[in-house]
């Protein structure tokens, strides 16, 4: 029996995208663009195989677009897409096209991504984290190295010590044991990425000493918070406290959620406290 094409007409809720019936019953969705490029019309009797090819090439043109549509919020690699189009279920030979394309055409890269990555991330965390995390996202081991290796250990230990510094000032709030300092210390670069070598150093650099200094540090720490960084500190309160009330009426719940925020942000306990009274009570208990 002749397989002849009855009725082309567009869909309602999306563009671009045309039913196709055959012989009075449904087929299939289509790009118009795909109808455009296989000549479809009304009337035209059209074969099982140019039928497979049609349905072949509307998925590869529909991956492609999303493909487009998700990486052009941000950069991404090569195995980042595969793994988005794979949960979209498309067969691996249409993936595998749309990556050529991808690459044909510098959507993709993942020299220029791995090294966009690095440049962003080694101002907050070491090499090993950022190695890790580039692993993960399918980039080679050979490729990463080649990107590292350009970093020195120098510029590395740089940022490495003006991390320590500002966790420092923070620890030697809340604690005057030196040898609990220095352990949270190393576990906190340990987090960032960096190796024995560069903490070893970084910490030996900050010398920390007995309690003179540590005093030094939470003075210093105390008086920064409380004359330079409180209308910071409020201002975001202020603006997590509004966000938090939009969401939630449950007052307790709003305070706890709001006081683990800021504990995650780093600030210590009695200024939480302050702020939380000043915005959810309204007392002014600064000074």
């Amino acid at each position: 029996m002749s397989k002849i094409i009855t009725k082309i007409e567009a869909q309602k809720k999306k563009d671009n995208r045309v039913n196709i019936f055959i012989n009075g019953e449904f087929a299939f969705g289509c790009s118009s663009e795909l109808v455009y490029y296989h000549n479809l019309s009304k009337g035209k009797e059209i074969n099982i195989e140019e039928l497979k090819k049609v349905i072949v090439e509307d998925n590869f043109l529909t991956a492609k677009t999303k493909a487009l549509k998700y990486i052009e919020r941000a950069l991404k690699s090569e195995f980042q897409v595969r793994g988005f189009l794979q949960k979209k279920e498309y067969e691996d030979s249409v993936i595998d096209r749309v990556l050529e394309f991808l690459k044909a055409y510098k959507f993709i890269d993942d020299e220029y991504y791995a090294k966009a990555f690095v440049t962003q991330n080694i101002r907050i965390e070491g090499k090993g984290n950022i190695r890790y995390k580039l692993i993960k996202k399918g980039i080679s081991e050979e490729m990463i190295n080649n990107i590292l290796n350009e970093i020195s250990s120098k510029d590395e230990e740089t940022v490495a010590l003006k991390l320590a510094e500002k966790k420092l000032k923070v620890l030697c709030k809340n604690e005057g044991n030196i040898v609990k300092i220095k352990s949270k210390l190393n576990t906190f670069l340990i987090s960032k990425g960096y190796n024995f070598d560069t903490i070893k150093s970084v910490v030996n650099k900050l010398e920390i000493k007995e309690k003179e200094n540590i005093e030094d540090f939470r003075s210093d720490g105390y008086n920064q918070v409380k004359e330079n960084q409180w209308g910071e500190l409020l201002s975001i309160a202020e603006k997590r406290y509004e966000r938090l009330s939009k969401s939630e009426e449950d007052a307790i719940k709003i305070k706890k959620k709001l006081q683990d925020f800021l504990l995650r942000k780093g600030y210590n306990y009695s200024d939480i406290k302050t702020v939380l009274n000043k915005i959810i009570k309204g007392e002014d208990s600064y000074y």
